[in-house]
């Protein structure tokens, strides 16, 4: 990690044990920063924050200290802290913060032998006069009377599902067993080092537990002995954390919004105006098509689904086929070679799909051997199978996400590639695809906007049937009027998203295949049933490309 860029101590660590749960292919230089809080761009930018509540989990966190440690009523401790604060509470994230409340409740009710405690514990202290390393573990502390036993747990938004051998569970059992607790709970993230208890008794049993706040259920991922939780951390975790810490690799994404680096980062492309937005909005995000699939169905949707609410996805055979047909196309163009009839046998490996899937699946694959953008002509080179493409608007301060299915270059020229499939033709032409299909808009504007290199390249959009492959259809940069019409689309899908404040629902007959409906009072239960009974498929394309979109992580960090 180069830290020419940044002013500050770079060995002063504070490290979450939650990022060890960060995966491969995310950007390890925001976690490197993230762990270092006494470092700072030179050329910093004054942060600005939502208007609304955006961390569900910290209003979780807030009810519960007011019943444990206040000796407030669970009502009222929801009243007082669902009105307070200086940002403003969605009543989508209202239901679930209720519930999840009352789920905690209930769960914690069936644990015996502890109480809670205010004051998180820390593992920290100096490797040399000059480094500085420390560890956190962020959940709920309770222990023992006579602080022999000492338990951590975990929230989840949606159900228990870490492991013992997870690294971020190894961390937090060593927080629990070997860290000191703070004199006050409010210097954890703001003092270093953190003054702590030192005469406090050391445990002699630590359990880690998991709790799912929607499902109302627990997992008991640690019950050990400190000597036994030692020995497991010392092997694995500290290479964990040195390669953590060691940054090395960037990956513009979602981590771009709220990375320390941003502004003196080379790999996040700056486009000014690639959104068409006159106004910097309220403070920076990143959007996506499908963030503006979900706000057109409905403004409270797009909502809580970025806040990250657990949701319920029903999904149909038409829905999963097409992920199955992107997910086997990914993997023979990593290979770098057109696809032939012999890579489609009539059998398939287990761990790709099942046989079941693979039946479905096959007949567009077929079809897809004739349109193969790898068989050519011309020279290939730089084949990207499904990359993760991330852009900056300075303009609108927003993060621009794409997700295209290939990027090529063919005789050194860019080429971007959608993949649709459909039981039958859907009836997109070169007249109406940009808008029927946004991706293709989106995709002209950012080559438009120079974030692939040079402003020129071709846009194309495959149609898969189980009888029949479509001619590719090609819109190319080089044609003002493409680029116009391709701009104007962005600008209008972004436009209203962009300066909502409020996200009112706009209940229809689609709250029935609603992932987050269960959190909102608006919703609709009966009408039209989503997908046609006939054919499988949703009646609605924005709601059948919303649907078939993949989800985000619904975890946050913690």
């Amino acid at each position: 990690m180069d830290w020419s860029m940044f002013d500050g101590d770079p060995e002063v660590i504070r490290l979450s044990a939650s990022l060890f749960d960060r995966r491969d292919t995310d950007c390890r230089d925001f976690a490197a920063i993230k762990a270092r809080p006494r470092m700072w761009p030179k050329h910093s930018e004054r942060r600005r924050y939502a208007p609304w509540e955006d961390f569900p989990l910290g209003r979780v966190m807030a009810v519960l200290d007011a019943v444990e440690f206040d000796g407030d009523d669970l009502d009222e401790a929801l009243d007082k802290t669902l009105s307070g604060g200086q940002s403003t509470v969605h009543p989508g994230v209202a239901e679930w913060v209720r519930h999840a409340c009352v789920t905690y409740i209930d769960v914690a009710d069936s644990f015996t032998g502890v109480r809670p405690v205010r004051s998180p514990r820390i593992v920290q202290g100096r490797s040399s006069v000059a480094q500085f390393r420390a560890m956190t573990a962020w959940g709920r502390w309770y222990e023992s009377e006579d602080g022999a036993r000492v338990e951590f747990r975990r929230l989840r938004m949606g159900r228990p599902f870490g492991a013992p051998d997870q690294l971020s569970t190894m961390a937090m059992a060593f927080v629990a067993g070997f860290g000191r607790p703070a004199k006050s709970h409010r210097d954890l993230y703001t003092s270093i080092p953190v003054p702590v208890v030192n005469e406090h008794p050391l445990p002699q049993r630590i359990r880690v537990i998991e709790v799912g706040l929607t499902t109302g259920t627990d997992k008991v991922l640690v019950d050990s002995s400190p000597a036994e939780i030692r020995h497991e951390y010392k092997i694995a975790v500290p290479p964990a954390a040195a390669r953590l810490l060691s940054g090395g690799h960037r990956a513009p994404g979602q981590d771009c919004a709220d990375c320390k680096a941003r502004v003196s980062c080379d790999s996040l492309p700056v486009a000014p105006g690639l959104l068409g937005l006159d106004d910097r909005g309220t403070h920076r995000r990143t959007w996506s098509i499908t963030t503006s699939r979900y706000y057109e169905v409905c403004p409270a949707q797009a909502h809580l689904r970025d806040v990250r609410l657990p949701s319920e996805w029903n999904s149909s055979d038409a829905v999963q086929r097409g992920r199955d047909v992107h997910r086997w196309l990914e993997i023979a163009h990593l290979r770098g070679v057109p696809c032939t009839e012999a890579d489609l046998p009539a059998d398939c490996a287990e761990e790709l799909m099942s046989q079941d899937a693979y039946r479905q699946a096959r007949p567009y694959l077929l079809q897809h051997l004739k349109v193969c953008p790898l068989r050519g002509p011309g020279v290939l080179t730089e084949i990207r199978p499904e990359p993760k493409i991330a852009a900056y608007d300075p303009a609108a301060d927003v993060v621009v996400l794409a997700n295209p299915d290939l990027l090529r270059r063919v005789n050194g020229r860019l080429v971007y590639r959608e993949q649709k499939t459909s039981a039958a033709p859907a009836g997109i032409t070169a007249e109406n695809a940009l808008s029927v299909v946004p991706q293709l808009a989106l995709a002209v504007c950012l080559i438009s906007a120079g974030v692939f290199g040079e402003a020129d390249g071709l846009v194309e959009l495959e149609q898969l049937h189980p009888d029949s492959a479509e001619p590719v259809l090609e819109f190319d940069i080089a044609k003002p009027e493409i680029v116009a019409a391709a701009r104007a689309i962005i600008h209008q899908r972004a436009r209203a998203w962009h300066g909502d404040i409020t996200f009112r629902a706009s209940p229809g007959w689609w709250c029935r295949s609603c992932p987050v409906s269960r959190w909102c009072s608006s919703a609709v239960t009966d009408g039209d049933a989503a997908f046609d009974p006939a054919t499988g498929e949703i009646r609605t394309a924005a709601i059948a490309d919303l649907i078939a979109e993949p989800e985000i992580d619904d975890e946050p960090p913690f």
